[in-house]
């Protein structure tokens, strides 16, 4: 396809999702052309839970786009689920024999000298991206090209996806005659996108959490530090209130809907769904004790984080499901004991926080196609880490 042009598949926790857009500039704004959609029964990090259905959802997603763009799919970039990722880094340094400008080989030397991992049977490789840069020992910056220095030294985050995954995926693609098939570490991406959009080139914990399960995020300057994922999300919320209000789905659906945890509610308060009375502290208070176990599993998550995270760290939230759930954020933000704001666009095409991953993917894949044409270590990556091979 053309390089301003491009095709994603994000594989969420209940729907996969094929987006084609144009790009608008080379700093990765994009315009959505099209969006084809297909419920599916998701994965954990052993596998899709039923992967004899795969192939007709991915199809029946692509086949939408397809059928909007008017012509055949034969590119594609393909988030992988952090369930199906592994994140390293790496810390290397280079001493010039004088004080010199600093140019893309010197980052590339130096980004090849940071991988000192195996991906070994079980993963492949996906990508090497340098989060930030040290010059001479003391200046941290996140583009050192042109500076003048004696060192240069790099933290490099890099991605691994399971075997697996590909050898479930590729196949698929194949018979519908995408040979063209490039890997994204979905999390990475969708960190990326989210940090360049609100601007920042710090530190910002990204929480993404979607039905059936949860992706936290450490992006640090221009690559992600840290990532974790575990299998608890919103789609607990209904399965609780049909255990504590005795309800069909359908009917703890329609309360999520109602529920509003700002309220002060008092006994006898209730919501009043199809015809039907539930009483609302019990609503609530079901729904506040997942978040909270949520919130237990997001602060775990990070007890295993490596990294030092400084205490002004913002935390975006997005996802579906407890991002528009009225006063889900406030919850949230008590049990972590940190504000935590929403992810929020002022551009109505990607202002739906359950498609921030989808969002991220068109980021990078566009961001990936201006490195490529530019050639240098990012087009090296780019086709080592493609994985369909």
């Amino acid at each position: 396809m053309k390089n301003n042009f491009v095709t994603i598949l994000d594989f969420g926790s209940g729907k996969i999702t094929c987006m084609a857009a144009s790009k608008l500039s080379d700093n990765g704004e994009f315009i959505i052309k099209a969006v084809g959609q297909a419920n599916y029964s998701g994965f954990d990090e052993n596998g899709f839970f039923e992967p004899s259905m795969l192939e007709s959802a991915v199809s029946q997603a692509i086949s939408q786009v397809e059928g909007k763009i008017k012509c055949d799919v034969k590119e594609i970039y393909v988030g992988v689920p952090g369930a199906f990722c592994s994140l390293l880094t790496s810390e290397a340094s280079t001493t010039f024999h004088s004080r010199k400008k600093i140019d893309q080989d010197d980052i590339d030397e130096l980004v090849k000298k940071a991988d000192i991992y195996k991906s070994g049977d079980d993963f492949a490789y996906l990508s090497g991206k340098p989060v930030y840069f040290i010059l001479d020992g003391a200046i941290k910056t996140y583009d050192p090209l042109g500076a003048i220095a004696n060192k240069l030294t790099a933290l490099v985050s890099f991605s691994f996806m399971k075997r697996a995954f590909r050898n479930t995926i590729a196949p698929i693609l194949v018979d519908r005659g995408i040979n063209r098939v490039n890997y994204i570490n979905a999390c990475e991406a969708q960190a990326g996108y989210l940090s360049s959009f609100n601007m920042r080139e710090g530190y910002s914990i990204v929480i993404d959490i979607g039905y059936i399960t949860t992706n936290v995020m450490l992006s640090g300057g221009k690559g992600l530090l840290f990532q974790r994922t575990f299998a608890l999300g919103s789609g607990y919320f209904a399965s609780d209130l049909r255990l504590v209000i005795g309800c069909d789905f359908e009917h703890a659906m329609a309360a999520l809907e109602k529920v509003n945890l700002n309220l002060e509610v008092k006994p006898g308060d209730a919501y009043s769904i199809n015809g039907r009375a539930f009483e609302a502290s019990q609503t609530n208070g079901a729904v506040k004790e997942r978040i909270a176990q949520i919130a237990d599993y997001i602060i775990r998550s990070f007890q295993t984080c490596d990294k030092e995270i400084p205490a002004n760290t913002p935390i975006i939230l997005t996802g579906g499901g407890l991002a528009y759930l009225r006063g889900g954020v406030d919850c949230l933000s008590q049990h972590l004991g940190k504000r935590v704001q929403l992810y929020t666009s002022v551009n109505p095409q990607t202002n739906r926080n359950e498609y921030t991953s989808s969002y991220g993917l068109i980021y990078e894949a566009i961001t990936s196609n201006k490195n490529k044409n530019k050639g240098g270590f990012f087009s090296f990556l780019s086709k080592i880490g493609k994985g369909d091979k």
